[in-house]
């Protein structure tokens, strides 16, 4: 499936058709604005504006979990969703609040997958 259509459904299934997001897919590494990740994003809420970027497949490497673009895309604009949870000196706050985001986007696209299973 095309990317900027899969940006468009999820946008439509967490009901975040009011965010304007521009996205940059297969990044390396040295633009990317977060060191070691297969994906992240910046937001200006009062304006629902955000600017995500998702790895170049080439660059993820060998991990224990495979690249999966769309999982990524959800945990993304899950940030989204959860942003106002953020505060400036939360570091155990934000950890949970990434641990739990991650978490609901592998659920989320499983469901999407598998359902019927």
């Amino acid at each position: 499936m095309n990317h900027k259509k899969l940006l468009n459904e999820w946008q439509k299934r967490l009901s975040m058709q009011d965010w304007r997001v521009f996205m940059k897919e297969n990044c390396k590494p040295s633009e990317m604005s977060v060191d070691e990740s297969s994906g992240c994003i910046s937001w200006q809420e009062s304006s629902k504006t955000a600017y995500m970027q998702i790895i170049d497949p080439e660059y993820y490497g060998e991990r224990v979990i495979p690249f999966d673009f769309e999982k990524t895309l959800v945990h993304e604009l899950l940030h989204l969703k959860f942003c106002l949870f953020y505060d400036e000196d939360g570091e155990v706050r934000e950890r949970l609040v990434h641990q739990t985001i991650d978490d609901i986007a592998r659920a989320l696209v499983d469901a999407k997958r598998y359902k019927g299973q």
